[in-house]
């Protein structure tokens, strides 16, 4: 083992050979812990308070997401029978649609806004 010693080790053990004041310490201590525990005590009302609201809601917000999720399967042209219907019904829907518009407005976006 060397007997070596390193200078920024030594540079550090110097700055931290500082005495500290008890009362700034113990004050520092404190004023950490009472943050902590304030952060824990609005988790804690911010849980209560959501829990009740969250069971309260939870049918309602359900039930629209079914209405349009149904809305969305509705076919654009005819009924969605016949030979060819079960072929283009995927993309013969108002979802369809709306996914084929979103996709052409990202591209164009890209397009718009590259650096190219």
């Amino acid at each position: 083992m060397s007997e070596e010693r390193s200078p920024a080790l030594e540079r550090l053990f110097r700055a931290a050979d500082k005495s500290l004041d008890d009362e700034a310490f113990v004050a520092n201590v404190m004023a950490s812990t009472s943050a902590r525990r304030a952060r824990l005590w609005i988790v804690l009302a911010v849980l209560v308070t959501a829990l009740p609201l969250a069971w309260l809601l939870g049918s309602p917000v359900n039930d629209a997401l079914q209405s349009l999720t149904q809305f969305m399967a509705h076919p654009l042209a005819g009924t969605g029978e016949g030979l060819t219907g079960p072929a283009v019904l995927p993309m013969n829907n108002v979802g369809g649609a709306l996914v084929l518009g979103l996709l052409a407005l990202r591209a164009y976006a890209r397009r718009l806004f590259s650096n190219d």
